[in-house]
């Protein structure tokens, strides 16, 4: 399938390829957060952020405060829980 008519067929669904991509990185930003053992850099180079900090103001967009505040705040949300 060519570029275009990918294009073409998303905005048809609604969406864009732009939006489909900011959504699964937001998605897998959750995942990754939520394992202490994944570095914020490696959480950064596994969502193909070519820096740290292009992935520090996407998280801010997504989730409001930073990627470790963020983290933290799974991690006591995950220890309130148990």
């Amino acid at each position: 399938m060519s570029e275009r008519t990918l294009h073409r067929r998303l905005a048809a669904e609604g969406t864009s390829f732009q939006r489909l991509l900011d959504d699964t990185r937001r998605e897998l930003a959750q995942h990754f957060l939520g394992q202490k053992e994944v570095s914020l850099a490696d959480a950064a180079y596994l969502l193909g952020f070519s820096d740290q900090s292009s992935y520090f103001r996407a998280a801010r967009r997504w989730f409001g405060t930073s990627p470790r505040h963020y983290r933290l705040r799974l991690i006591n949300e995950e220890s309130g829980r148990s």
